[in-house]
């Protein structure tokens, strides 16, 4: 009987650790997307000096949700966001809004996918 007990409660801490990290992934990655997507605003406009505080904004934010995605998430997944906003940084400084455009649409994507992947559903089961 202690057995099970003991095992029920490891499966509750588990679930619920579980469904802890997921919510805090999919806040701090909408609170990600949210920075992005003002980049890309400010970027349509040609407003490169609002796109550079946006900018700077962003990788504050990310600065502090990188510490704690690292203990939950795979590094390589951290590691293309990194390179990418390293890209993204160098195009808002030449101003090419093509290349600037190309990258912040690459990093939605990154940024994007670390939710789905980590969700609870058939797809990521099986």
């Amino acid at each position: 009987m202690r057995m099970l007990v003991f095992a029920l409660v490891i499966f509750a801490l588990l679930l619920g650790f579980g469904t802890f990290s997921y919510y805090y992934i999919d806040h701090s990655a909408n609170s990600l997307l949210a920075g992005v997507n003002s980049m890309e605003q400010g970027a349509r406009a040609e407003n490169w000096n609002q796109v550079r505080k946006n900018f700077t904004d962003l990788q504050l934010t990310w600065d502090k949700t990188k510490p704690k995605w690292t203990a939950l998430l795979d590094h390589q997944e951290l590691d293309n966001i990194n390179i990418t906003m390293s890209r993204v940084k160098e195009f808002m400084e030449t101003r090419d809004k093509p290349g600037f455009m190309t990258e912040l649409a690459e990093l939605k994507i990154f940024i994007k996918h670390i939710p789905e992947k980590e969700a609870v559903n058939l797809a990521n089961i099986f």
